[in-house]
Order: structure tokens, then sequence, then C-alpha cells
């Protein structure tokens, strides 16, 4: 606001003025503090994804390091044999659960965010 317009005001709409400024911020503030909790939700969801991806990695090396018998990593997963392609079928069910459940707990949040609100 310009100071041509304050000094326009009675002290009456002055206080109005001031009353619904002080409305909008703590709405404002109220939005800030659920997308700060909403990050937090999303950087702790991707950071589990991180710790489950290498979890899955170790436990790929492990298998791997078990059929080849000599207790060292390959570079390569072994193309003889049966078990490559059940391991990637285990693998791409896995990855579809964990969509399906990110899919699900932004639904959660979402709902929870709305019960919130009223």
């Amino acid at each position: 606001m310009t100071s041509n317009i304050i000094d326009d005001l009675s002290s009456e709409q002055l206080a109005v003025v001031v009353e619904l400024q002080r409305v909008e911020l703590n709405r404002l503030l109220g939005e800030q503090r659920r997308l700060t909790a909403r990050m937090d939700a999303l950087l702790g969801l991707q950071e589990r994804e991180q710790v489950l991806r290498q979890q899955m990695q170790t436990a790929l090396d492990h298998l791997v390091m078990q059929r080849d018998g000599t207790g060292r990593p390959q570079e390569e997963f072994p193309s003889v044999g049966s078990s490559a392609p059940l391991l990637s079928d285990r693998l791409d069910r896995a990855e579809r659960r964990f969509r399906k459940l990110r899919a699900a707990v932004g639904q959660l949040l979402v709902v929870l965010e709305r019960q919130r609100a009223n």
C-alpha cells in the first residue's frame, strides 16, 4: 500500500486491513508448514528407496558371488543358467510393488492433508 492510500483510510479501515493481512499471513504460514511436512515425507521416501536399492544391489552381488563359486564379484551377471531370468522377474515385481506403494503413500498423504484442513 502506498502512503497516499494509507492516509485516506480511517482507523477502522486500517484495523480491517491489518486484520485481513494477519489472517492471510497465518494462512500462508499454515500452507508453508504443510508443504514442509510433505517435502520431509517425500525426502524420507526417497532415502528409503535409496537404502532399498543398495540392499537389493548387495543381495544381487551376493547371489552372483554364490553362483560364481569364487567369492569374487563378477562384472556382469552370468548369461547361462535359469537363475538370471528368475532374478530379473523378481526385480521387476519388486519395482512394480514399489511404484504401487509410492502411489498409495502419495494418495494417503493427500487424504491426510485434506482431513487436517477440515
